[in-house]
């Protein structure tokens, strides 16, 4: 398929029955810090009717090292899946555009950020809301929560006619 890219990644499973929510938020920041990709963590139920996680962390292969001493120093686990995988992908860019938010007769400018792949999907950058959101709030002492702004952030890069906020 035209405007795919592959290159070789890793994929690991872990399954764990004996961390609390703490330390499963602590872990997934460590990975991170570690080099990985993407984390994702599953509640399961596992033998004797355990509560458990599951951990799929994907990462390049030049942080497998790591990734894998993160495993066994946060995780405490006997033992994991290591999968040899192809990360397919679209090619994307990054759009800048510039919105104005109004708010009670007070106006500035903030750039907003969003990914858009080939095909035409388009998306806003997570860190891009999230600086909008805090600029806002600063700016204009407005609390507004992250799927409205989201949503208005996605309609300014779909159309130049939204670029104009109103809080």
């Amino acid at each position: 398929m035209d405007g795919v890219y592959k290159r070789e990644a890793l994929l690991y499973v872990v399954q764990v029955d004996h961390l609390t929510g703490e330390s499963v938020g602590q872990s997934i920041e460590l990975f991170y810090a570690a080099g990985a990709s993407n984390v994702q963590v599953v509640s399961a139920v596992t033998k004797k009717n355990r509560p458990s996680y599951m951990f799929f962390i994907d990462c390049k292969t030049e942080w497998a090292d790591a990734v894998e001493e993160t495993i066994v120093r946060e995780l405490h686990t006997g033992g994991w899946h290591k999968i040899r995988t192809d990360h397919c992908y679209l090619h994307s860019e990054i759009v800048t555009v510039d919105v104005c938010i109004q708010s009670e007769g007070e106006s500035y400018w903030q750039s907003v950020q969003g990914k858009r792949f080939i095909g035409g999907g388009i998306r806003p950058e997570y860190e891009s809301v999230a600086a909008l959101k805090k600029v806002i709030q600063e700016r204009s002492q407005k609390k507004m929560d992250h799927d409205t702004l989201y949503a208005l952030v996605m309609a300014a890069l779909l159309d130049e006619r939204a670029r104009v906020l109103k809080v």
